[in-house]
């Protein structure tokens, strides 16, 4: 079975939980801590990366560092991941987890790329646009790329919205070119 299945698994099996219980951002921020303290502490992540290291202590470094800051439910998942042998896991579950909770939240993460620096009124403009025409609260990342010459390109998930001069000047290059 591909990773990447497997983390949804245990991602979605930690949310329907916390859904149930109404802890949803509590195992959110839970999840996100370990992720984060777990990637910046080599030692940490050596240890539970070594096959030597036994399981339980794995599972006692884990409660020693995270039980007095994480829900007994967060760290009932982490104890699962070593049990599995799947903590390896942990970022992409933590990932998955989160893309579940903006879903719930119905939030949509957009990354707006223009070619110069947009005021905010622009920006509170585009997120309204972008709110109306999806549904969902746009959480919304600006960039700016010179190299689009001009309007925006905008990604909200698979989607790609493109509005930009570079992008219009390649779509008439390509009309031009079939009709020959």
């Amino acid at each position: 079975m591909r990773e990447e299945s497997v983390a949804r698994r245990y991602a979605a099996a930690l949310f329907n939980q916390a859904k149930e219980t109404d802890t949803v951002t509590t195992a959110a921020n839970d999840l996100q801590l370990v992720a984060e303290t777990v990637a910046g502490s080599g030692h940490l992540r050596a240890m539970l990366a070594q096959p030597l290291v036994t399981d339980d202590r794995k599972k006692l470094a884990l409660k020693n560092v995270f039980a007095e800051r994480i829900s007994p439910m967060t760290l009932a998942l982490l104890n699962l991941l070593i049990d599995k042998r799947r903590i390896e896991l942990l970022p992409e579950v933590q990932a998955e987890f989160a893309r579940r909770v903006l879903e719930y939240r119905n939030i949509a993460h957009a990354t707006a790329t223009s070619a110069v620096p947009l005021t905010p009124e622009q920006i509170v403009s585009l997120e309204r646009s972008l709110e109306a025409r999806t549904g969902k609260d746009i959480e919304l990342e600006m960039a700016v790329d010179p190299s689009l010459i001009g309007g925006i390109l905008v990604r909200i998930g698979d989607t790609v919205l493109d509005g930009t001069v570079r992008g219009n000047l390649e779509r008439l290059r390509e009309q031009l070119l079939v009709r020959k």
